[in-house]
């Protein structure tokens, strides 16, 4: 999804990692990119934990687990 309009604001958003401070799961957020840096508060789809990643936009989708 790197790159790709979203609807009709025309929002760039891209793909990005994040891990789990908790349990060190890898996953992936869409992102939008805005320029501005975002507080979201997300849930590890691993262990449950919350916490709040420091991303350059409003998050569009995710948290995604990566398979293995």
């Amino acid at each position: 999804m790197a790159g790709a309009d979203s609807g009709p604001s025309r929002i760039s958003q891209y793909s990005m990692q994040i891990e789990c401070p908790e349990c060190q799961k890898k996953m992936i957020l869409h992102v939008g990119l805005t320029g501005e840096a975002k507080n979201n508060p997300l849930k590890c789809p691993g262990c449950g934990t919350e916490f709040v990643p420091l991303v350059p936009g409003p998050v569009v989708g995710g948290p995604f687990q990566l398979n293995g």
